[in-house]
């Protein structure tokens, strides 16, 4: 059924929050005709709907049932609708000077709608903000309103022309407008450009909603961790309750404050009622962003030791991976273990091999009696080799004892200092920083709730004190007498805020101590690590050289003997006694390869490591970050943070415009009102200011 206006509310104008809630929310619900739906509590119903055009044209005329006016919503781009292939190849031609025969057809169903029911205004997100505005730009007298519109093409709008029927408000973090004026396409757009504080920096799983404003059919927030861990909560998004408008008239509060109202008892009230409703309102909201983000720094600074341990627990694992995964290093952090047992293992080897050369040696000079004349012998030289190499594992033991002790040294001295502060003496140097600054802030945050709680107050009283005074000058005109009626208006005291002085490099806090830690990481290896690793390997290159000397000292043994022409009868004695020497030198051999096997393996560990060392700082960097503070964690503080930043920017807005309705009155009382809404603001903002650092 038509509305008529006598069945109509005949009211103020449709808001810009209900024009941007139709814009971004429901545009895309595709509603039938007759259906009737809420919009912040005003009462809307479908007169028109116009979604089969082949040129992709979705859109809706509406009326709202509280101002009787009509209102044609544009929906935006539908990738996955049935014409979404034409509002893809709109969006490109936007970027040309021609208009896309989409942009004809939105303002052709303008045409029709407006003859037929009176359009008073135009909406839509993204392609249809684009929509709304081509259709505003041709009719002056036609409010557009849009929310994270596309551009126009090229010439479409005017240079010369203001355009104030058209308000255009861009989300904060919306992917499209930043694109657009980043391209330094601003001059694409009609009419004024607002930025409003919508949306979160979460551009994996909010892009959607950051661009269109909403989250379509699902709750109007975005959720913060997880349910029943520190800090879980949520951060409201719906667009239209982040555009700030005047307490009095409705104005939206961007580039000034609204035109100038009587100050009397019912703006008085109203401003109380608003107190409450918006501003307090308001300040819970952004205290419990804040709270959630204390509980956060506190769960980490609670959690400090345990960081700290898979910190050292992760260095142990990364420098044992750095000798190649070779087994023989385990343990190199906490003792050497295994590395004693190499070593342990390689001197027995070496004395195996010194009881072997003393045995081919009493061999060698004592052959048969019957050939011993026929036999000259001399020492293999070996004993000397096999002594250097003992006195080479032995230096090599206290050459990896170093090591070790030096390793432990990083793990237990230097990797704690990587995650704290010795110029303020903070052992979690990140964490105590926030925790710190949050204390002050929730401080403040208490402060500041109970100064607008007495302030509405006295609005209140000075709302009475009015109609009081009204009165009895009414009372005195009548009897001839002066007025009697005089009462003053309780005012409290309005405190400064403490300043924070923590968090001076704001959220950069965290890189700067993640580059410190990795600086002075980088610093203790090269000092205590490089050195004796180059002189272990240096210790192994040597011991290889010894062990090759004995090798090639006993391949060569049979060479030490000579003898002469031995009777045939006594040939087959030298062969067995030949023999013999010959599986001496097999036996000898076999702890020899041992050891040269072993002493090879942990040259090659060794030649890993100080290839890895120079890297091992970047391969440790993700650890030492998630230490000193855990990644997401940290990206959920300064989430939280910005989106109470965001929300006392807005009510900087609104107690800017009440202390400019405040100013240039006469009345004492109201000059009072003035000077506590300057000074709150001045709360407000600082309270801003430390908030945002977190930010």
């Amino acid at each position: 059924m038509l509305l008529t206006k006598s069945k109509v509310k005949q009211i103020k104008k449709t808001s810009d929050q209900d024009l941007v809630e139709l814009a971004g929310l429901h545009a895309y619900k595709k509603y039938d005709k007759d259906k009737k739906f809420i919009v912040n509590r005003s009462r809307y119903v479908v007169k028109n709907i116009s979604y089969t055009n082949i040129n992709g044209l979705d859109a809706m005329t509406i009326q709202n049932f509280d101002t009787g006016e009509y209102t044609i919503v544009f929906q935006g781009t539908q990738v996955k609708g049935k014409y979404g292939m034409r509002d893809m190849i709109t969006d490109i031609q936007l970027l040309n000077s021609a208009e896309p025969e989409q942009l004809k057809a939105a303002r052709t169903y303008f045409d029709r709608m407006n003859e037929k029911y009176g359009v008073k205004s135009v909406c839509g997100n993204s392609l249809g903000g684009a929509l709304a505005n081509a259709v505003a730009v041709h009719h002056k007298n036609v409010r557009a309103v849009t929310l994270d519109p596309a551009i126009l093409p090229e010439g479409m709008v005017k240079t010369n022309h203001k355009y104030p029927n058209v308000t255009n408000y861009f989300t904060k973090y919306d992917g499209l407008t930043r694109g657009e004026l980043g391209l330094n396409l601003g001059d694409r757009f009609p009419g004024r450009i607002y930025r409003i504080n919508s949306g979160v920096p979460h551009f994996s799983r909010a892009f959607a909603s950051n661009h269109v404003g909403y989250n379509g059919d699902g709750p109007q927030y975005i959720e913060i961790g997880k349910k029943d861990e520190p800090g879980y909560g949520k951060i409201a998004i719906a667009a239209d309750e982040h555009i700030v408008t005047s307490i009095w008239t409705g104005e939206p509060l961007y580039g000034g404050g609204s035109g100038q109202i009587k100050i009397n008892k019912a703006n008085l009230d109203t401003l109380a009622d608003a107190l409450s409703s918006q501003v307090l309102e308001r300040l819970n909201r952004a205290s419990e962003y804040i709270q959630n983000a204390n509980e956060i720094v506190a769960s980490e600074k609670a959690q400090r030791t345990r960081r700290l341990a898979k910190l050292q627990k992760h260095f142990e694992t990364i420098l044992e991976d750095g000798f190649g995964n070779s087994p023989l290093f385990k343990g190199m952090t906490t003792g050497g273990y295994m590395i004693q047992s190499v070593l342990d293992h390689l001197r027995q080897q070496l004395l195996n091999v010194d009881i072997c050369v003393r045995a081919i040696e009493s061999a060698i000079f004592s052959p048969p009696a019957k050939i011993a004349k026929f036999v000259l012998a001399k020492h293999l030289g070996l004993s000397g080799l096999i002594d250097q190499a003992l006195r080479s594992v032995h230096e090599l033991r206290h050459h990896f004892d170093q090591f070790s002790r030096n390793t432990s040294k990083i793990v237990k001295h230097d990797i704690p200092h990587l995650i704290a502060d010795e110029a303020t003496g903070a052992v979690d140097a990140v964490a105590d920083a926030f925790y710190k600054h949050e204390v002050i802030v929730g401080k403040n945050h208490k402060k500041l709730y109970r100064q607008i709680e007495a302030y509405r107050k006295q609005v209140r009283e000075t709302g009475r004190n009015f109609q009081a005074t009204d009165v009895a000058i009414a009372v005195g005109i009548r009897s001839g007498a002066a007025p009697s009626h005089q009462s003053a208006v309780h005012s409290s005291a309005v405190a400064a805020l403490e300043s924070s002085k923590y968090l001076p490099y704001k959220t950069k806090t965290k890189a700067l101590q993640v580059g410190h830690a990795k600086s002075e990481l980088m610093i203790e290896l090269q000092a205590k690590l490089n050195p004796i690793a180059g002189t272990i390997y240096g210790a192994l290159t040597t011991l290889e050289g010894i062990s090759e000397s004995i090798s090639g000292g006993l391949k060569f043994a049979g060479h030490a003997i000579w003898y002469g022409s031995l009777p045939t009868m006594l040939v087959a004695w030298f062969t067995d006694w030949d023999d013999q020497i010959n599986r001496k030198i097999r036996h000898a051999m076999k702890p020899l390869d041992d050891f040269a096997d072993t002493v090879h393996a942990l040259k090659k560990g060794i030649a890993y490591l100080n290839a890895y060392l120079p890297n091992l700082t970047a391969e440790y960097a993700p650890f030492i970050e998630n230490a000193i503070f855990k990644n997401d964690r940290y990206a959920d503080v300064i989430t939280y943070n910005g989106a109470a930043a965001d929300t006392l920017e807005e009510m900087e807005l609104l107690f800017q415009d009440i202390a400019h309705q405040f100013s240039g009155q006469e009345a004492k009382a109201i000059t009072a009102l003035e000077s506590q809404s300057k000074k709150i603001l001045k709360n407000i903002q600082q309270l801003h200011c430390d908030v945002q650092r977190g930010a």
